[in-house]
């Protein structure tokens, strides 16, 4: 039996307000207070992690050949190895609230992925979806590192008050103003994918009900 996934608009809402957030960073980098360019940098970082997680949750929570309970306490072990990994990561930079930030980005995933359909088609959807976003996180990275990106409100004369300290380095913190686009571009990515996905989604079930019997599409 073959499962086409069901798309909804309503995903692409949470990957929508954090592209904002970031633009919104990259134009006034204190907007959200003090750490605004930190915390734009270190969410870049636990995302990295969560699509990480996201694989491992797709093929476990959506293989419906295991057990529902060896699969319930799969998810329960994975989510505990990631919560403890993202929490050493918070404790390592001084800051709790990654683990916030972590909670947040999983909203879009959960939204994205909180699908009831079964089989290999709706697997290999479930699973072409996370290698998109694996892309999405690739392209974001090669254009943002290889592209010149205007300062916009980043000028370099505040950025010792991004928070970065004398222990920091990398191209991310010489120049901030790269992870912040690669955040707005990598979300905004995420945003219209699901955005396109929830317009063919409808395409398709309008033409599904044209050719129905009894449907629109037939004429006595």
């Amino acid at each position: 039996m073959t499962s086409t996934p069901r798309f909804s608009a309503w995903a692409a809402v949470p990957d929508g307000i954090t592209a904002a957030m970031f633009l919104a960073v990259w134009i006034h980098p204190f907007v959200f207070g003090e750490l605004s360019v930190k915390t734009a940098m270190l969410t870049m970082l636990v995302e990295f992690f969560l699509i990480h997680a996201t694989g491992f949750f797709t093929a476990l929570g959506g293989n419906a050949r295991v057990p529902s309970r060896l699969r319930i306490g799969s998810l329960v072990g994975l989510s505990l190895f990631y919560v403890l990994m993202i929490g050493a990561f918070a404790w390592a930079f001084g800051e709790w609230w990654p683990l916030l930030a972590f909670g947040w980005l999983v909203v879009g995933k959960v939204l994205w992925a909180r699908r009831d359909e079964a089989g290999d088609d709706a697997m290999m959807w479930k699973m072409a979806a996370w290698a998109g976003s694996v892309a999405a996180y690739l392209f974001a990275v090669a254009v943002t590192s290889t592209v010149p990106l205007p300062r916009l409100g980043m000028r370099e004369e505040l950025q010792p008050r991004f928070g970065f300290g004398d222990s920091m380095s990398g191209a991310w913190v010489e120049q901030p103003q790269t992870v912040v686009a690669m955040g707005a571009l990598y979300f905004g990515l995420l945003c219209v994918a699901k955005v396109l996905a929830a317009r063919w989604q409808a395409k398709r079930d309008a033409t599904r009900k044209n050719e129905a019997p009894g449907g629109p599409g037939l004429r006595d």
